[in-house]
């Protein structure tokens, strides 16, 4: 599995803690975490912080614990992470040599390994190991991770916990455990067929906005250019095809003004008007290159412009279109 996953230094298992009040977790609800790339998906509480890095998502239950996990401090804030990992094997292994290194290397680095187990990984027959170990007095870490071999890849979900959180936590695994999806093989799907979006919504929200949008698609979050105050891009598979959004000052201008403003900079080929929460939205249709069709839409609320562009292979048109179209009329304001 590579030590990287599962190394907890030695070290750290001899220092000394003090002892403290139990901390509770906020668990509010889940959401949806999804590589648009690799095609893996999960759900995870809202709110906590993610890491994605290659062949690894770390999800941490406040930005505080991070540092503590990484070198498992006795002492700091109790938090709970989750860690998501996919590796390629260099050769082919069975579940059961993947799940042997597993233990042996826990045992050394002196974990107490309590029970090992099956358990799916998604529809992939799995291993789960529990163990946990001792940082100093009241200081204790406990974990369970569920490993399985699929397509030459070994995949691994690790959830651990300081103290008392592993226990009154532990829905997160299990929810986890419930929705993960592992993907399919590239080969068995074509380029267009990773290309389509998806016709299964889920919802994003956070201060600005509520859209729901497909669930092979992920929001994404550039700095805003100025004047802007907020932007984000959903993308999915295609990084020509996706939805942009931009949330800037209106400064009193009327909706037509702001169009009128702005048409100069389109060079649309026809336009047309339709409602975004609600209110009335004008839209501009224009082709930017070859074999790509975009759409700008404004609307004003609140003094504020909303500007929504999509972009969408245009031999694709009967996949993106219609699922943008009903992406956009999702959007809310806040």
């Amino acid at each position: 599995m590579g030590k990287r996953f599962f190394v907890i230094g030695i070290v750290a298992l001899l220092i000394a803690g003090c002892g403290k009040k139990a901390e509770k977790v906020n668990i509010a609800g889940f959401e949806k975490y999804q590589d648009q790339y690799f095609r893996m998906q999960f759900c995870y509480p809202k709110g906590w912080q993610v890491f994605p890095e290659p062949e690894r998502i770390s999800v941490y239950s406040s930005p505080e614990v991070v540092n503590r996990f990484l070198d498992y401090s006795p002492q700091g804030k109790d938090g709970v992470r989750i860690v998501v990992t996919f590796q390629k094997m260099d050769t082919l292994k069975g579940l059961d040599k993947v799940v042997n290194s597993l233990q042996s290397e826990l045992s050394t680095n002196g974990f107490d390994i309590s029970e090992v187990k099956a358990q799916a990984l998604g529809n992939v027959p799995g291993t789960l190991v529990h163990y946990s170990g001792v940082l100093a007095k009241n200081a204790r870490v406990e974990a369970m991770q569920v490993a399985a071999v699929k397509d030459s890849f070994v995949y691994a979900v690790k959830y651990e916990a300081f103290n008392d959180l592993f226990a009154s936590c532990k829905s997160v695994f299990d929810t986890l455990l419930a929705t993960i999806k592992l993907p399919e093989p590239i080969s068995k799907t074509t380029p267009e067929d990773q290309s389509k979006p998806s016709q299964t919504f889920v919802a994003f929200e956070n201060d600005f906005i509520k859209v729901t949008h497909p669930d092979n698609f992920n929001p994404e979050f550039p700095k805003p250019k100025p004047p802007a105050e907020f932007s984000m891009d959903v993308k999915g598979y295609r990084q020509d095809s996706f939805v942009h959004v931009d949330i800037m000052p209106a400064k009193g201008l009327s909706l037509d003004k702001v169009v009128e403003q702005n048409a100069k900079i389109y060079k649309e080929t026809s336009r047309g008007e339709g409602k975004i929460d609600g209110l009335r939205a004008v839209y501009l249709n224009y082709s930017p290159m070859k074999n790509i069709q975009s759409r700008v839409y404004f609307m004003v609320k609140n003094d504020k412009i909303y500007r929504i562009i999509m972009n969408y292979y245009s031999p694709m048109k009967a996949d993106y279109l219609p699922v943008f179209e009903k992406m956009v009329a999702s959007l809310a304001s806040k």
